[in-house]
């Protein structure tokens, strides 16, 4: 992807090259724990997430003056079934922190944490809060992904968006 995205100059085009050659080593770093395990399952979802974490800041060079990486990520074992999806929604929310959250060189954090707990109840409309997704039969997870960039635009009502509607 790298020696097709030489051929173009056009940014949207090299910023959707980047997307996906990000897309891909999200799943490629999960084959690759899975390799590691030695034919187990499952894989150490704490160790992927600071890889891709850490490759996300490397291809959107980013400068670990201008913003922060806080991780508090708990030892967490996940299948195949959890980790694939799980690894390319936090791919695309980092991502999209990295490009929109911090204009113009302006400084902040991006935090991440990821902790077990048995008794997770949702709280409806709470931003903030974190996702649960449950692996097994009795743990529920949070991930958080949060950055204290700029926001949305103030005219953007992101809870009552038309997904089948948007801009070019």
């Amino acid at each position: 992807m790298s020696l097709e995205a030489e051929k173009f100059s056009d940014e949207r085009t090299l910023e959707a090259f980047r997307e996906s050659q990000n897309r891909v080593v999200s799943m490629a770093l999960i084959h690759e724990e899975l390799y590691e395990g030695k034919g187990m399952d499952t894989i150490d979802f704490s160790v992927y997430l600071r890889k891709l974490i850490l490759d996300l800041f490397s291809s959107y060079l980013v400068e670990t003056e201008s913003v922060n990486l806080n991780l508090d990520i708990e030892q967490v074992y996940l299948g195949m079934d959890t980790a694939v999806p799980l690894g390319i929604i936090v791919n695309e929310l980092v991502s999209n922190s990295l490009k929109h959250a911090f204009p113009s060189g302006r400084k902040g954090e991006i935090r991440i944490s990821l902790h077990p707990t048995e008794d997770y109840t949702p709280e409806p409309d709470s931003p903030g809060k974190g996702c649960s997704f449950q692996d097994g039969k009795d743990f529920h997870y949070i991930l958080t992904v949060a950055d204290d960039g700029i926001g949305f635009p103030e005219e953007l009502d992101f809870r009552n968006l038309n997904p089948l509607v948007f801009s070019s």
